[in-house]
């Protein structure tokens, strides 16, 4: 065991690369990599807070010690992200890395074999909050921006660095606030999410709806001359999951999971000697392409109103509020897609096939746009949320070399696919 990450190999430059490209991929080591991560991790920006001041300042300082001058801009002073580029930013196309440097809450410490906060090594791995999500694609994206700046790689329109805050909120202090300064225009969008280090084109969204079922109040000990909504919810909700569920699995799209419908939080009753009269439920509706939230309700609603006629009278009201924002669903034959596939292939020495990325990200604020999309980064997904989460040193790595590599095939070379889709 050790706090630090060990020296790395020396990597093998591929015979597919050329020489510039194997220089720059070489000059990405370990060492540098995993210390950046985990000074990441020792800044906390968990929310609530969510306050990224002190993970932004890291990266700062590691791109100021390159000699690359970053923009920290925030909507309130604990929602600070940051911007950096490379090229001229007046240029198209323009490729943007992004990742969210919030996270999620450590939860129960008494889950962790580890500080969630330390940042420390095991056995070639670095554990703690936002090792996957997503500081790891934080410095991945950060340490394949350094390599290309470090090497002097002329860019053929720009290359922005985003790490933003706000994610694991609502995203409205971060990528939407910064989509909306005008801060944020992307003509190609890599959002930096836990895909195991695979080219994922497509995700579904995210949906809120509350579903609400009225009773009658009455005494705790008069249960009769009552009518108890939380009991009337159960027997509703699994009525309707009995059928739905089998509707939404039959639902798929390619490299994608099928739709779905979680009952996520339930609240009912005033106190315990009162019978309730109202109980409410907020459910997860994640959408696949072509799916409407429109829909999503009407099909609710009408397997609602099937149960109220034919099994017991049921009076509800169905809500769902803000913005839905469009699936990401990058065609596979769009040529930044295949240059993606290309690059990652050259990197690891593998063909992997596409995926699509099972959460949520904040790619979905650029979906409606048109533009192509990809989400890529480091670590298992499943670890993401979870005691003990972490990547591996390896697929760090792997990671920043597969970012330099594609924005040197996007922007560097005189063949730039992205112009043959304007």
């Amino acid at each position: 065991m050790s706090s630090t990450a060990s020296s790395a190999r020396a990597y093998p430059v591929p015979p597919c690369l050329t020489d510039q490209e194997g220089q720059v991929l070489a000059s990405i080591e370990s060492a540098e990599t995993a210390a950046l991560l985990q000074s990441l991790i020792q800044q906390r920006s968990d929310y609530p807070p969510g306050d990224t001041r002190g993970a932004i300042q890291v990266v700062v300082e590691k791109l100021a010690a390159a000699g690359i001058q970053a923009e920290v801009l925030a909507p309130r002073e604990q929602k600070a992200s940051l911007l950096a580029y490379l090229g001229d930013p007046a240029q198209a196309p323009c490729l943007t890395f992004h990742a969210h440097i919030d996270t999620v809450p450590a939860g129960d410490l008494g889950r962790w074999s580890v500080d969630p906060f330390g940042g420390e090594v095991r056995a070639g791995k670095i554990y703690g909050r936002g090792a996957g999500d997503d500081k790891g694609s934080v410095a991945a994206q950060a340490m394949a921006f350094l390599a290309l700046a470090r090497a002097g790689v002329q860019m053929k329109g720009c290359l922005q660095l985003a790490a933003v805050a706000d994610e694991e909120s609502s995203a409205l202090d971060g990528t939407v606030w910064l989509r909306d300064q005008g801060k944020l225009k992307p003509d190609i969008l890599v959002v930096g999410e836990q895909t195991d280090n695979r080219v994922a084109i497509a995700e579904r969204v995210a949906v809120g709806i509350d579903l609400t079922v009225f009773g009658k109040g009455a005494h705790g000990a008069m249960p009769w001359a009552g009518e108890n909504a939380i009991l009337k919810m159960a027997r509703a909700l699994t009525w309707m999951q009995d059928r739905l569920l089998p509707r939404l699995q039959a639902r798929t799209y390619p490299h994608l999971p099928p739709a779905t419908l979680n009952f996520g939080r339930i609240q009912g009753g005033i106190q315990w000697n009162i019978v309730p009269d109202s109980c409410k439920v907020e459910m997860d509706r994640r959408l696949l392409p072509g799916e409407t939230r429109e829909a999503a309700m009407h099909e609710i609603r009408s397997l609602l109103d099937e149960y109220s006629q034919r099994i017991e009278p049921l009076r509800y009201e169905l809500f769902s509020q803000g913005e839905v924002a469009a699936n990401i669903n990058t065609p596979e034959d769009h040529p930044v897609v295949i240059q993606a596939n290309q690059a990652l292939a050259d990197v690891t020495g593998e063909g992997r096939p596409l995926s699509g990325y099972v959460q949520t990200s904040d790619g979905r604020w650029f979906a409606s746009q048109g533009i192509p999309i990809l989400i890529f980064g480091p670590s298992d997904p499943a670890v993401a949320h979870a005691p003990d989460e972490h990547v591996s040193i390896e697929q760090l790595v792997e990671a920043a070399r597969f970012l330099a590599l594609l924005a040197m095939r996007l922007l560097a070379r005189d063949t730039n696919p992205y112009k043959e889709t304007n």
